[in-house]
């Protein structure tokens, strides 16, 4: 089992990597359960699928790398880190053109081989002082 919820977690990273939404259709159960939505997201895998294009638009060249994983029974943890240029607006913020690195920890419960439910740890403070709009 601990072979395929990391199998399912790589998935989802290669999904970000390559800007491919339509990919979480088999990556995600339709009705995946996300434990920590950006404001606004939608419910689901189209919440997902908004989330890439969110923020590939601000961060065109975003490149996320897995740090760490660890897995156990139905549940995988990765530590990962995502680095960009901020080119155009994210998150409501103008283009700074400011190279970016942000981490963050996911949290993923599988079930046949989809991602059915999803945690996030984001480093938003560390993000937002990077784009100068939160003091340091």
């Amino acid at each position: 089992m601990t072979n395929d919820v990391k199998a399912a977690r790589l998935r989802y990273h290669d999904a970000w990597n390559a800007a491919d939404t339509a990919a979480l259709d088999g990556i995600m159960a339709p009705d995946v359960v996300n434990h920590s939505p950006l404001q606004g997201q939608p419910e689901g895998v189209d919440g997902f699928k908004q989330a890439i294009l969110m923020m590939r638009a601000g961060i065109p060249d975003l490149a996320i790398t897995i740090e760490a994983m660890v897995a156990e029974g139905d549940l995988v943890a990765t530590r990962w880190a995502g680095t960009g240029t901020h080119t155009d607006t994210l998150m409501g913020i103008p283009a700074t053109g400011k190279h970016l690195t942000v981490s963050g920890i996911d949290l993923c419960r599988v079930s046949d081989g989809r991602i059915v439910e999803y945690w996030q740890e984001l480093g938003m403070v560390a993000m937002l002082q990077q784009l100068g709009v939160m003091p340091g």
